[in-house]
């Protein structure tokens, strides 16, 4: 998942918090990525245990919320893979 926030700091806080909610629902995050050119354009990867999951914890209204509280100023860019 990408996407650019207003500020990074203010939006990590926010993401930080909502780590228990991830691992609730079965989803491990990989990694977390800056852009070099733009500080606040942030990218995810996560591992879950499939899409059905991915995209019931995406899609919960309260995870919306938390995005738009955050600072998230752009339309999450994301892309569900299969590891090959």
């Amino acid at each position: 998942m990408q996407h650019e926030v207003k500020d990074f700091a203010q939006w990590k806080v926010v993401y930080d918090a909502d780590e228990p909610n991830r691992a609730k629902a079965g989803i491990k995050q990989l990694g977390l990525y800056r852009s070099v050119k733009n500080p606040n354009d942030v990218t995810m990867i996560f591992e879950a245990p499939g899409p059905d999951v991915l995209e019931a914890y995406t899609s919960d209204p309260r995870l919306q919320e938390k995005m738009r509280s955050s600072g998230v100023i752009s339309v999450p860019n994301s892309s569900v893979l299969k590891k090959v």
